[in-house]
């Protein structure tokens, strides 16, 4: 069993890659004004209708219980999240958040999963990354993580994070540790 996971936020833990797709379709990445304006519409969205996946508390208790350190290593900024991270005290469960736009660079290359297992305290052959789409679980595999897939139907469009994969879990129900 791995001592360490790194969690994804967004379609790994909670279903919310639905909405990160309508709020942000139309912008322009580069235009600060649209992105604070998505970003803002993604955080009520997080207080009032994104929820986790089914399954993710059971896991987390179970985890936890064995006397795994855990964290997410997320693309979405902190501040963004935060509803949803207060309404499902899914950070009790945590050692911290750390984001993309903290590190300033994005999960095409693995430093964010190198720091959050630096910041565990751990080596990576003791880490197992969880992620939904497809090259995040390439960048993390590659960079010598135990990767483990969460499905989710809007990651599944754009590719078969399966391929990369050590383990993929259909759902969180009943989802053995790994």
């Amino acid at each position: 069993m791995k001592k360490y996971y790194i969690f994804d936020l967004d379609g790994t833990l909670c279903d919310s890659m639905g909405f990160w797709r309508a709020e942000t379709s139309d912008c322009d990445f580069f235009n600060l004004r649209q992105m604070e304006e998505a970003y803002n519409r993604m955080r009520e969205h997080y207080r009032c209708d994104i929820t986790l996946k089914s399954g993710v508390v059971d896991f987390l208790n179970r985890a936890k219980t064995a006397g795994i350190k855990m964290c997410i290593a997320s693309a979405t900024r902190r501040d963004v999240s935060e509803p949803l991270l207060r309404k499902t005290n899914l950070l009790d469960y945590m050692e911290f958040y750390v984001d993309c736009h903290e590190i300033k660079v994005f999960k095409e290359h693995p430093d964010i999963y190198l720091i959050a297992a630096e910041r565990l305290g751990a080596d990576i052959s003791d880490c197992a990354v969880f992620e939904d789409a497809e090259y995040c679980a390439e960048t993390a595999k590659k960079a010598g993580f135990y990767t483990v897939g969460i499905d989710d139907e809007v990651a599944a469009e754009e590719g078969d994070t399966r391929k990369f994969c050590d383990l993929f879990f259909e759902s969180w129900n009943n989802a053995p540790l790994p």
